[in-house]
């Protein structure tokens, strides 16, 4: 991912000296010191927000995210403590004027607009048949916005965030930093993380010229787990006329000369950079291919077509 300042952080930016350099994938944050090193304008209670942008496609191939994670803003904070972040906040960008469609249809409703501070900027009481309501933010500043409906005995809390920078600038992640007093002795490290996707691995063999005997002593096992230092995978063996609908269709792998087998993977199995080594293709106890491949980064799915022939 890379990064991206909006207009507004970088004021805030310059007002406190800091400088912003992006190198090998992480945004050092520098401040300019006077002769005695202490900082020449520090600003502890200020707010630096910073955009994250994917600048790999096939981000969410491999990675576990939301259904909403192409639409919604994931906002990092600090406030719990002030070197690390809290869990993420999912907030749906908004423009300058925007439209909130309430939740339920019970009346009378009482809608409240807060800016991130807690600060109630818009209040409304619906009586009528109105669905929704609109905003108009123009000349506001940029951040996390709250509007809270209160029915007569419920309330419901929607999240929003207005930056017209970072959403023209198509980021998926905020991360708002609070610059704590410490900050200037201490540097702390914020990192963002994420779970990998978890797919069944699925591996269609499609043999060529192989008499039926041969076919049927056709395996795959995983004999490298122990030294991979991970969980072994097991493999059911499905043949082409047992295959799901989520399967890929027999008809689309054979000819008139070939035949396929399936061996899916028993439970779901973590997407990994590095190869696991040990998955091996079998003919009874002979080793045709020694290191099945994994599914690359591009690969939507856990399915790969291995071709093997006799001569």
């Amino acid at each position: 991912m890379s990064f991206v300042i909006p207009s507004s952080a970088a004021r805030v930016a310059r007002n406190g000296r800091l400088l912003a350099k992006q190198l090998s994938g992480k945004l050092y944050v520098l401040f300019e010191t006077d002769d005695a090193g202490d900082a020449r304008v520090p600003i502890a209670g200020q707010t630096l927000r910073i955009g994250l942008r994917l600048s790999n496609p096939y981000f969410t191939n491999f990675t576990a995210v939301a259904d909403d994670f192409a639409s919604s803003f994931l906002l990092y904070r600090n406030a719990a403590a002030p070197a690390s972040l809290d869990p993420p906040i999912n907030a749906m960008p908004i423009g300058e004027v925007f439209t909130h469609t309430l939740e339920d249809n019970i009346r009378p409703v009482t809608a409240k607009l807060k800016n991130s501070d807690g600060q109630v900027w818009q209040t409304d009481k619906i009586t009528g048949n109105n669905s929704a309501i609109s905003y108009d933010l123009r000349g506001q500043r940029a951040g996390l916005y709250t509007i809270r409906e209160t029915y007569p005995a419920k309330f419901f809390d929607d999240t929003y965030y207005y930056d017209p920078d970072l959403t023209q600038a198509g980021v998926f992640g905020i991360v708002e930093i609070t610059i704590a007093t410490g900050f200037y002795d201490a540097a702390p490290e914020f990192e963002v993380t994420f779970e990998a996707r978890e797919d069944t691995l699925k591996y269609y063999v499609v043999a060529n010229n192989y008499a039926p005997a041969d076919f049927n002593l056709l395996s795959v096992s995983d004999s490298g787990f122990a030294g991979d230092g991970r969980p072994q995978i097991t493999f059911q063996k499905v043949p082409a006329g047992s295959f799901a609908a989520t399967d890929i269709p027999p008809t689309l792998l054979t000819s008139s000369s070939s035949k396929v087998v399936l061996f899916k993977s028993k439970s779901a199995v973590a997407r990994s950079q590095k190869p696991r080594k040990g998955v091996q293709l079998l003919k009874n106890s002979q080793v045709l291919v020694e290191n099945l491949p994994q599914p690359r980064p591009e690969t939507p799915n856990g399915d790969l077509v291995i071709p093997v022939s006799k001569q």
